[in-house]
């Protein structure tokens, strides 16, 4: 059941919403816990029971860690609790890809190579299982009590409009809002709003710039040159951020109608003009996340003069930042992904991120403002194309066309096929949305509303809440017949 399915829409998430508000508050969490419990079961049953297992673990863990008679026994409680997320984690994500590694070195001493059979990787497995570590970890550090009550847990690891792609939210953060959430008819018309806005940048967006992506990726070398494969690596660019953006935003708002704030996940970060300006601004929720349970870790082992800030602007020897910053991220690439295509995609951030620390930084800064710009994207680019391709070998077939490599002559007319009106569309409002030019077109409405002028202060209000609700209908209607077509793809970071 996905978010943009109309299963999900006019069905799931009314019904949830309906019983929610109609349940006393006392039982709000157990209907929560049942859609989640029903939302995760129908991708696959006996996933979910994996789901059940994670808090189960996390539940008697965190009572454990909490009574635990000595610090000592309490520190070794809790890295035993951590080893068995990550076994948990690596069982399922990672075991056919380092049994499969291992093979291959293997069979370069002459021994037969051998073949690891995979499981099926649970739903949303790598979120819930950094929710799960953020709450153990919060727990020894006594900054909140063990959570007595299995189903609150239950309902922070697992609720829905999480459970697929996140925010990942910190314990301490979210559990008080589960516990007495904040309803109101502004924050629910407000999470409708955010809601629509998502779908759109998933269904009107992120769907044709993803059929465009796709059908340039999947074309032998042979059949491209410069410019289409250009266009393939934009299309690609775009459709990720608002694939991942419009569930975002999804999730945002379906928190928002249960009476609750997920954290924000993205604040434009193709507007970014350095790679450590650009972690500030893309899945914030995870780089936070790593920085304050990774990164600075690995940094204050190493120096304990560090001045505790972020990695982003951390104060520190330069060698130490190099040095927590590049696992950081190399671990982040793996996250992302079995494959060291992930690897060293996040590799190569973390090194262009050191790069920034070590001097490039300073000479970054002093230059042109649309150069620093055009640093950011082309790399940040570069490196969606590693991202996005099966294989290292993909990965350097597509980029060699990118410069000149392909089989064909370098010209603009085999992108007619793929500039249809659709994706000429979703190219040039993404573009624009990706900065704060509707923003700032808003801000412009809304100082013409709050003038001295009588007619636009009293006009104005009443046609820009008349065409709010006009537009969001519109726009739901648009969406509708979209997906009754048929032509939605499902969300990238499903996978991870």
């Amino acid at each position: 059941m996905l978010f943009h399915s109309l299963l999900f829409i006019y069905l799931f998430l009314p019904v949830t919403l309906f019983f929610f508000y109609l349940s006393r508050r006392g039982l709000r969490n157990i209907i929560l816990l049942l859609a989640s419990l029903i939302f995760s079961g129908w991708f696959q049953i006996s996933l979910t029971l994996v789901l059940a297992g994670s808090i189960t673990l996390n539940y008697f863990a965190g009572i454990a860690i909490e009574h635990a008679l000595s610090e000592k026994r309490k520190h070794i409680l809790f890295v035993w609790a951590v080893v068995l997320n990550i076994v948990l984690l690596g069982l399922f994500k990672y075991l056919g890809f380092l049994g499969n590694t291992l093979s291959y070195l293997i069979s370069w001493s002459g021994l037969d190579p051998f073949i690891v059979k995979e499981f099926g990787m649970p739903l949303g497995i790598s979120f819930y299982t950094f929710k799960a570590l953020t709450y153990l970890i919060s727990v020894k550090r006594k900054e909140v009590a063990a959570q007595k009550n299995f189903i609150d847990l239950a309902v922070f690891m697992a609720i829905f409009p999480q459970l697929v792609a996140g925010p990942i939210d910190k314990y301490r953060n979210l559990a008080p809002q589960l516990a007495n959430p904040s309803i109101s008819f502004e924050r629910f018309s407000s999470g409708i709003r955010r809601f629509v806005l998502g779908l759109a940048k998933k269904v009107i967006l992120a769907t044709p710039l993803a059929l465009a992506a796709d059908k340039i990726f999947n074309s032998p070398v042979s059949e491209l040159n410069a410019p289409l494969a250009w266009l393939g690596a934009i299309c690609y660019t775009l459709q990720i951020y608002y694939d991942f953006a419009g569930y975002t935003d999804m999730a945002l708002g379906i928190g928002k109608m249960f009476g609750l704030e997920f954290s924000e996940n993205f604040n434009f970060p193709y507007s970014a003009r350095s790679f450590r300006d650009f972690w500030k601004r893309w899945h914030i929720s995870l780089s936070t996340w790593l920085r304050d349970y990774l990164f600075l870790p690995l940094a204050f082992a190493r120096s304990k003069k560090m001045v505790k800030d972020t990695y982003l602007h951390v104060k520190t020897d330069n060698w130490i930042y190099f040095y927590a910053t590049t696992i950081t991220f190399l671990l982040c690439g793996l996250w992302h992904g079995a494959a060291w295509t992930f690897v060293v995609w996040g590799l190569f951030h973390g090194l262009m991120m050191a790069a920034e620390q070590f001097g490039f930084g300073k000479i970054l800064k002093k230059s042109w403002r649309p150069l620093q710009h055009l640093y950011l994207m082309f790399f940040i680019i570069l490196s969606w194309v590693l991202f996005r391709s099966p294989s290292f070998r993909d990965a350097t077939l597509y980029t060699g066309a990118m410069f000149g490599a392909g089989g064909q002559p370098e010209s603009f007319f085999l992108l007619k096929e793929y500039l249809n009106s659709r994706t000429v569309f979703a190219m040039i409002i993404g573009i624009l949305g990706a900065t704060r030019f509707f923003d700032y077109l808003l801000g412009l409405l809304k100082s013409l509303m709050e003038s001295n002028i009588s007619f636009f202060r009293v006009a104005g209000t009443h046609f820009y809440y008349l065409s709010g609700i006009i537009f969001v209908l519109a726009i739901m209607a648009l969406c509708t017949v979209f997906i009754l077509a048929g032509t939605s793809t499902p969300f990238i970071y499903f996978k991870f």
